[in-house]
């Protein structure tokens, strides 16, 4: 099976026939709506989540196909898919995503992960290229922001080219000495240095022998590893967590969702912020399921009264679902917005949904 197909394969194992397929194009695409974030969490498929923006939607709807046709995946409804036994018993044999990249975390690192490769790549060069005395080459990343941001830092160390590549070559040594989840190769290759482009994605997975989409995902592995090693030890890796320490958000909170939280921490109402800023209610909401999911100590009864939190929950429970709809018709005329953030609360305090259960 394509490795593609087992990462979609994962995802839907997971949904369980609980989401449309396109919760899934949205979760690897990483589009940063209050739904797919939410889905992220609830469905536990954080760790996927912007791990594959390349896939087009006529793409995602094929491979959709030949899991239908392989009997992978079957129908469960006019809007949904459920992994069938033959699709599960692959699964078991191949492994799930989380016992193969436990240190995948789309959700939490993806957007500095990849900043900060595109940083190191265009520092390596340079350093690369100091050392060489070469000072005429094309720069790997074109970006005049990041081109900025990488003359600013070697001004900061501007002490002997040599000792600066020391430096760092200590610490690419610290990283990947012991025993990385993944081999060293698939991360060195595709940096640049004097005389040496890196090799693109697909290069680097001929060159190891992988399905390219493999090949992606075990990068992806090793570049979250290597961002958790760095912020988990700062004085070890004292220049590479310079490199990343300004992009690595406290909470991973949408841009647009750290500006609300910033107004509710002021005691604004929702009704306040939505005039404030010039967004729907229904928009300042969504950021509140977002915050309730991230946010420890989330004040929920500021938002929801405990009698209407408790039936929610015990609806959740009779039902066994997480599905809105027929939450919503067992509590009657609580509002959809309450019976989120209940469910969104309750997922942020716990990471699981085992406190529905009967």
């Amino acid at each position: 099976m394509p490795f593609l197909q087992a990462v979609l394969l994962d995802c839907f194992s997971n949904l369980n026939g609980e989401r449309t397929p396109y919760a899934v194009f949205h979760l690897l695409n990483g589009k940063k709506s209050a739904q797919t974030i939410q889905d992220s969490h609830f469905f536990k498929i954080g760790r996927l989540f912007q791990t594959f923006p390349f896939i087009s939607r006529e793409a995602f709807t094929r491979e959709v196909e030949a899991l239908l046709k392989a009997g992978l995946l079957q129908k469960s409804g006019p809007d949904a898919c459920v992994v069938t036994e033959k699709g599960a018993a692959l699964l078991l044999a191949t492994g799930r995503m989380e016992e193969r990249f436990p240190y995948l975390d789309g959700l939490k690192y993806q957007d500095s992960a990849n900043l900060f490769w595109k940083r190191l790549n265009l520092i390596t060069q340079a350093v690369s290229n100091l050392v060489y005395g070469n000072k005429v080459y094309y720069p790997v990343q074109r970006d005049p922001a990041l081109q900025a941001w990488a003359k600013n830092w070697l001004k900061q160390h501007a002490k002997s080219r040599i000792a600066l590549a020391e430096h760092l070559y200590r610490e690419f040594y610290s990283l990947f000495s012991g025993s990385p989840p993944e081999k060293p190769e698939i991360f060195v290759l595709r940096l640049t240095g004097a005389g040496r482009i890196g090799y693109t994605i697909t290069q680097a997975a001929s060159a190891l022998h992988l399905d390219p989409v493999e090949y992606w995902y075990r990068f992806l592995h090793l570049l979250h590893f290597i961002v958790r090693r760095i912020l988990g030890d700062p004085e070890t890796f004292r220049y590479l967590y310079q490199m990343l320490h300004d992009v690595q958000k406290a909470l991973p909170l949408t841009r647009s969702a750290a500006v609300t939280f910033g107004f509710l921490k002021q005691g604004k109402t929702i009704a306040e912020i939505s005039t404030l800023r010039g967004l729907k209610q229904s928009t300042i909401e969504d950021h509140l399921i977002e915050i309730a999911l991230t946010v420890p100590d989330f004040p929920l009864n500021r938002y929801v009264p405990k009698d209407e939190e408790q039936k929610i929950i015990q609806a959740a429970a009779d039902l066994n679902t997480k599905k809105l709809k027929p939450i919503k018709e067992k509590v009657g005329d609580i509002p959809y917005f309450h019976i989120r953030l209940v469910l969104a609360e309750r997922m942020g305090r716990s990471g699981s949904f085992k406190f529905f259960e009967k």
